[in-house]
């Protein structure tokens, strides 16, 4: 396995997979495993295609002939991109979108998402049937900072051992987490950090195929510019605004407001997917009271009756943005549903605090 990568972090959902992982045992030639992980997860480095064929993990035909070829040398072996078709799995649904900006219509390319579009990342367990997408990646992009460590215990039950490794995270200035000292992973919930990663894949996979890098590097450019465009228009709305301290219900809207210029006092969920307690909802009630905080920015799969409870104690407006974390792959998935977010900005910081203010006079 060949990586793109300058530097290596390992974020806190590294650490939980380490945890799981460490509930996996031998037992003769058989593995049991704790029901959270499956137990297929382990077999690869250990017991090779036999027993990934005995788990069900079989490999695609033409993948298991090509990994045969690569092991063996002979008339099969290639190289990463040097095929007819150049297969780029992908984690996130982000880097969906920015890939297959990046290859446009170009024939040659096939960028395969690895997940299933309805589950997010944060609370997916790893399935034979993901497994056998990466048999025959010839590239892979990830967000490698500990959003989607899942996929490396993956990719090695795969058998894949040829596959280039893209991590477009390398090069991108991150934050901590608001909660422990973690580095927050959600990077791509940003225009700035979208453009620069768009790039750098671009970069990763111009170098698997020189021939198409002038027609990957004009597709690059042309995506990054609709990107900046929708940017810029909501920066210059965005610089009226009369709230610019906000809480949020997730962890993962840092990097996007603050480009913007926009401060988090706080944010409700104690970790990704973690209802908080009741101790911890008073904490938050007590922060919006003391710090005067009048918008809260949730997402759809948070309770409602928690906001309820919080609009209710402290009469705070709760408007709802995405974190671009399931539904289905496509193109544009990432400009909708970001151009999506700065309206929500806009009118939750700009325009409803302009039409609850008093008339002058």
């Amino acid at each position: 396995m060949r990586e793109l990568r300058c530097r290596r972090r390992c974020g806190a959902r590294g650490a939980l997979a380490g945890v799981a992982m460490a509930g996996v045992a031998m037992v003769g030639v058989a593995m049991v495993a704790l029901p959270a992980l499956p137990v297929l997860l382990a077999l690869p480095a250990i017991l090779g295609g036999a027993a990934l064929a005995a788990a069900g993990v079989a490999p695609p035909p033409a993948a298991a002939a090509r990994t045969a070829a690569w092991a063996a040398g002979g008339p099969g072996a290639r190289a990463p991109g040097s095929g007819s078709t150049l297969v780029i799995g992908v984690t996130l649904h982000p880097y969906y979108s920015w890939t297959r900006n990046i290859v446009g219509d170009l024939p040659g390319f096939e960028v395969r998402p690895i997940l299933p579009g309805e589950i997010d990342a944060g609370d997916y367990q790893p399935r034979p049937e993901d497994i056998r997408k990466l048999a025959d990646l010839d590239a892979l992009v990830v967000n490698g900072i500990g959003h989607d460590d899942f996929i490396f215990p993956m990719l090695r039950a795969s058998g894949n051992r040829k596959v280039v490794v893209i991590r477009p995270n390398d090069a991108t200035p991150q934050i901590r987490s608001a909660h422990g000292s973690a580095v927050n992973s959600h990077t791509f919930i940003s225009f700035t950090n979208a453009v620069q990663q768009t790039y750098a894949i671009e970069k990763a996979i111009a170098a698997l195929r020189p021939a198409a890098a002038p027609a990957l590097q004009r597709n690059a450019e042309a995506y990054a510019r609709r990107l900046r465009l929708i940017k810029a228009r909501a920066a210059a709305k965005l610089a009226d605004a009369t709230v610019t301290r906000v809480v949020t219900v997730h962890d993962g809207y840092g990097y996007l407001l603050q480009e913007f210029g926009l401060e988090v006092a706080g944010v409700v969920q104690p970790a990704h997917g973690l209802t908080p307690s009741a101790a911890e909802l008073r904490d938050m009630i007590e922060l919006l009271r003391r710090e005067k905080i009048r918008v809260v920015f949730s997402e759809e799969s948070f309770p409602p009756q928690l906001l309820a409870v919080l609009r209710g104690e402290t009469g705070v407006r709760v408007y709802t943005i995405s974190h671009i974390a399931s539904g289905a792959y496509t193109a544009d998935k990432f400009e909708k549903e970001m151009q999506r977010n700065v309206d929500t900005m806009i009118e939750a910081l700009v325009t409803a605090p302009r039409r609850a203010a008093p008339p002058h006079g």
